[in-house]
């Protein structure tokens, strides 16, 4: 039972649904530095995204984009203009940009969190 425990509190989760382009954004963060990254933020829903951030008593550091959307237009650059030191990431074989051009086997650390 503890290792679920533990487990719960390694990172912080959220799922969000927006309807209209049928997109889901995830929020990932370290319930120790309270530094988070958002995956596929949807521009319409950028103000919704930023609250739950500040709710949760978060600081945001990474907008990730998993690839190119034909069904909605990314929230990152809303997102950067609002927060100036977030930096954006999407795959390097996008022709799109961004801070991070990421391929395969890259790390994303945000806190205890690490995406590869």
């Amino acid at each position: 039972m503890a290792d679920q425990k533990d487990q719960s509190e390694s990172v912080i989760f959220r799922q969000y649904f927006d309807r209209s382009s049928c997109t889901y954004t995830y929020l990932l963060g370290c319930p120790k530095t309270k530094e988070c990254l958002l995956i596929d933020p949807v521009l319409e829903l950028v103000d919704r995204d930023l609250k739950c951030v500040q709710e949760l008593g978060l600081t945001l550091k990474y907008v990730l984009n998993t690839h190119c959307h034909a069904d909605h237009i990314t929230g990152s650059g809303t997102i950067k203009t609002k927060l100036n030191e977030v930096k954006s990431g999407i795959g390097a074989y996008d022709d799109v940009k961004a801070d991070l051009k990421l391929k395969q086997g890259d790390k994303v650390e945000c806190g205890s969190v690490s995406l590869n």
